[in-house]
């Protein structure tokens, strides 16, 4: 009795730890410890608050990206995507003489626009979402690049500077949105028919089309919302620089499916925590500014980085197998 009653207790303290949130939430509070003692000027508001607002690009982006693999499928073009948004919006500002709203607008546009064709030839004409969204990507690539022609796109006449540059508790304006769409999305995920239908769809394929799910429609969606939270980051970045530059969104991607990974959105479909998602962004930064306030190498870092999404794909397998332990 006493054995199992300690085997009990022990799964039950696994079952914790691996909960994305706290799986998350741990590593954080040991890395701001660490390097408050080895850095005692870390701990203040001012790199706090660096890490807050920094987290709130590839934050946004790494939402949509979420929604896609949890649906089985994989984007590899958000970040030229958002870019190609910010250009855009740049565009109809600086070029066109537009006002605030329709530039917004064509900026959302643009990115839903990649995420429509890309869901398309997902979920209609049955292509890999790796050799699609890496098309898609070179092409976002190719237009932002020919739209820019090198020059950044000024944003300065839509007067929205205001959001990025008040900044209530030293935070800004993005950051409260962000958080706004972190809570909206957790209760789309958890309680909405989608989110169960898009689970459902990257969990087991055959079994959500047995139970009626029209997962071309549920992949679709997933795409077309990751290209609009893949606008919305790079107009972020635009709002708060003032200017569209087509560097914007290199390699934004990657970072991207390591929050997700990091989160505990499971690279095989079907599970994850949008909130798991938000912490893990913020542990990726947490780390990227501790590596730089100890003076870490360059490289280094890119290594640890490396290291850390290797152990959050062993983590997600490692909750995989309890969780099948506890169905048998």
């Amino acid at each position: 009795m006493a054995n199992n009653e300690n085997r009990k207790k022990l799964n039950l303290s696994w079952r914790i730890l691996l909960t994305p949130e706290v799986g998350v939430l741990i590593p954080i509070l040991v890395l701001v410890i660490f390097t408050t003692i080895m850095n005692p000027s870390f701990l203040t508001r001012r790199y706090i608050s660096s890490i807050l607002i920094g987290s709130v690009f590839i934050g946004v982006c790494s939402l949509g990206e979420a929604l896609v693999i949890m649906s089985g499928e994989i984007d590899l073009s958000v970040g030229f995507s958002g870019s190609l948004s910010g250009i855009m919006m740049g565009k109809a500002a600086m070029t066109w003489g537009l006002p605030a709203f329709p530039c917004v607008f064509i900026g959302i546009a643009t990115g839903m626009l990649v995420g429509l064709i890309n869901g398309l030839m997902v979920s209609r004409l049955k292509l890999s979402s790796w050799i699609t969204t890496i098309a898609t990507q070179f092409i976002c690539q190719g237009l932002l690049t020919t739209i820019a022609q090198g020059n950044p796109q000024s944003i300065q006449s839509l007067n929205l500077s205001w959001l990025a540059q008040n900044r209530p508790l030293g935070l800004s304006w993005l950051l409260f949105i962000l958080i706004a769409i972190i809570i909206i999305m957790d209760q789309v995920v958890r309680r909405s028919k989608f989110g169960f239908q898009l689970r459902a769809t990257g969990g087991n394929r055959e079994a959500a089309e047995m139970a009626g799910i029209d997962i071309r429609n549920i992949k679709l969606m997933a795409f077309v919302l990751a290209g609009l939270f893949a606008a919305l980051g790079g107009m972020f970045d635009t709002l708060n620089m003032g200017t569209a530059s087509e560097n914007f969104g290199a390699g934004r991607e990657f970072r991207a499916i390591t929050c997700c990974a990091i989160g505990g959105i499971s690279l095989a479909g079907g599970e994850g925590s949008i909130y798991g998602v938000g912490l893990g962004v913020v542990l990726f930064h947490t780390l990227w500014y501790c590596l730089r306030i100890l003076n870490v190498n360059t490289n280094m870092q890119l290594v640890l980085i490396g290291m850390i999404l290797i152990l959050s794909v062993l983590l997600d397998f490692q909750r995989k197998r309890i969780e099948a332990r506890k169905t048998v």
